[in-house]
């Protein structure tokens, strides 16, 4: 065995191992309120790619998350219905935090982190 084979065999159980830490998170961002979900799937399918096939091809064919991960893998472009989605509901979710959290300087960090991810996320390559 090749030095370069010996460290890709050494490095599929971590990876394996954190494609379905990401898949866990992905499930609990479907439940909890403002968490994201589709950001661990996005990374368990980069995960998956070093690790197993199998389970790279299980979340690129999902019935509901398999359509969003194929434009984001093969494309790297986001449908204008994902985008309308995602910042609609992380403006929703910061209005509802600023309102609760009363320490001007998170507030101002939510809003800023927020814009942050909307930016990218409305300049990233738009799906038909």
């Amino acid at each position: 065995m090749q030095a370069d084979e010996t460290r890709v065999n050494t490095m599929r159980l971590p990876f394996l191992l954190l494609g379905f830490t990401l898949v866990g998170l992905g499930y609990v961002g479907l439940i909890v309120p403002g968490m994201p979900s589709t950001i661990f799937f996005i990374c368990a399918v980069w995960a998956f790619k070093r690790s197993s096939p199998r389970f790279e091809s299980w979340l690129l064919n999902h019935p509901i998350f398999g359509p969003t991960l194929r434009d984001w893998d093969e494309h790297k472009a986001i449908t204008m219905r994902t985008k309308v989605v995602a910042i609609g509901t992380m403006a929703l979710f910061v209005g509802i935090s600023v309102f609760l959290i009363h320490k001007p300087w998170v507030q101002l960090l939510v809003v800023a982190t927020t814009l942050c991810v909307a930016t990218y996320i409305a300049t990233r390559k738009t799906k038909a």
